[in-house]
Order: C-alpha cells, then sequence, then structure tokens
C-alpha cells in the first residue's frame, strides 16, 4: 500500500498559523501519510520539529528551495 503525500500549502502566513493548519488537516489522516508543508517563515522549521514532537509524528527533513521551506514529516496514529 502507498502512503499518501499530501501537500499543505502555508505560504505567506506566520506562526503558528502553518501548525494550526496542519493539525487541523491531521484530523483526517491516515496512518503513515506523508505530509509536505510548503510555507515561508523562517520559523517553521522550529515550529514543526516541536508539533512533530508533541504529536508523535516523524519529522523527515525541511529544506529551502528559493524562499520557500518544504517541511516533510510522517503521520503516525
Amino acid at each position: 500500500v502507498e502512503n499518501n503525500e499530501i501537500e499543505l500549502d502555508a505560504r505567506g502566513l506566520e506562526c503558528p498559523l502553518p501548525v494550526l493548519k496542519a493539525r487541523k488537516l491531521s484530523q483526517n489522516l491516515q496512518n503513515g501519510d506523508i505530509v509536505r508543508v510548503v510555507c515561508t517563515d523562517p520559523l517553521a522549521e522550529m515550529d514543526f520539529k516541536f508539533y512533530c514532537e508533541q504529536s508523535n509524528f516523524i519529522f523527515i527533513e525541511c529544506k529551502k528551495i528559493k524562499k520557500n521551506y518544504i517541511i516533510i514529516y510522517k503521520f503516525i496514529s
């Protein structure tokens, strides 16, 4: 079974809005889904690392591409 990859566009939003949007999205995720957040807030990496730690999700990576930060984590229920 392939894991779904869900993209969340949080560009232009500042902390804590990207994490709040991700939390709302998590209500509809299946175990093993990969979430790819595209955002512009440089503080988002720290926020998502903390969010994943608190929510028992697996933080995979954060990479910067031009002006966007791509944050990838795995949903574990």
